[in-house]
């Protein structure tokens, strides 16, 4: 049987067995992740875009770049912001979202031309370069930053991870950690002689090194984020023998070693859903990876995806849209 398999099993069951005051007491909550596509603020917009760098910016240079024959970073307007800000509204009151990672967010102030009302933002990378990778939490939701994942900036030019616990020092703590992997390596093996496959194989042992030291602590978790992969493709890949040298993402992750690190995509058997009508993509590269100890506390889990407002065509608004997974009666 497949992990995702034995992961619907164990909430069908779950599902069986537990009574209708705990059912009652639980509720839905939503572990989002969206790419904002190069969000920062006017102010920092106006005093970089100047001074841009023709190479793309390590991550201690604080730059934007505008590189020949790529396109640059959105210049957005307040019209634009606004359009975003509408998106994010729609997470907070339709409760489509109780936490949001963050890609290509330039920390808290940029972040707040977006997230404006009822969120917390905190837990940013410390990285110089304008995009860092942070969290949107809903106000009331106790949480502790507990550093960077650091390592994951393999090279000085790739982005590290932002990690946070949420219901700190509880039964029902849960431990996120939002990521940003290397980009260009969509598909295929990793051990490929091409440099962003050679960076990301390099960040697939970190994350295993962290995803194991939740399962042996007993913490449930999920990672999420921006994984610039195909997973649905990455995950008919064997994993390969050498831990520190994978050939796929999702099976080094996923592999039952120890006991309980299982993960559960959000995507999984989820049809692609265009977030604008010009998007070209045709599949997933955001996702929400959510544990087995995580998935075991849920009655059921179900995929989100959020169009973005106003996406006409008229606005500077983002190449991603935000997704997530939906935890059925979590239990409190």
């Amino acid at each position: 049987m497949s992990a995702a398999g034995r992961l619907a099993g164990a909430v069908m069951l779950l599902a069986i067995v537990m009574t209708p005051t705990w059912a009652q007491a639980a509720r839905a909550f939503t572990l989002s992740t969206w790419n904002l596509e190069w969000l920062i603020s006017p102010e920092t917009d106006q005093q970089l875009r100047p001074a841009c760098q023709r190479m793309q910016p390590r991550s201690h240079e604080r730059a934007l770049p505008c590189t020949p024959g790529r396109a640059a970073p959105p210049k957005r307007t307040r019209e634009d912001f606004d359009a975003l800000a509408r998106t994010a509204g729609r997470l907070l009151q339709e409760q489509q979202a109780d936490v949001v990672a963050l890609q290509e967010v330039d920390g808290p102030e940029a972040a707040r031309q977006v997230f404006r009302q009822g969120w917390t933002l905190d837990c940013f990378v410390r990285r110089a370069h304008p995009q860092k990778v942070g969290f949107a939490i809903r106000q009331g939701i106790p949480y502790r930053c507990n550093g960077d994942l650091s390592a994951l900036d393999v090279d000085g030019s790739s982005r590290g991870g932002a990690d946070v616990s949420l219901w700190p020092g509880t039964p029902q703590e849960v431990r996120l950690l939002a990521v940003h992997l290397k980009s260009g390596c969509f598909d295929g093996q990793l051990d490929r002689a091409f440099g962003p496959c050679t960076r990301l194989r390099q960040q697939v042992p970190l994350l295993e090194q962290w995803m194991d030291a939740r399962v042996r602590e007993g913490v449930a978790f999920a990672i999420l984020g921006d994984f610039n992969r195909h997973l649905d493709k990455d995950s008919r890949l064997e994993a390969g023998a050498d831990e520190s040298a994978p050939l796929s993402l999702m099976n080094a992750l996923s592999d039952q070693h120890p006991r309980g690190a299982t993960l559960l995509r959000a995507t999984e058997g989820a049809p692609y859903v265009r977030c604008t009508p010009d998007d070209e993509h045709n599949r997933y590269i955001d996702d929400v990876l959510l544990s087995q100890a995580l998935v075991s506390r849920a009655r059921s889990t179900r995929f989100v995806r959020v169009p973005l407002v106003g996406a006409d065509g008229s606005r500077q608004l983002s190449d991603h849209c935000p997704l997530g997974a939906t935890l059925e009666g979590l239990a409190p």
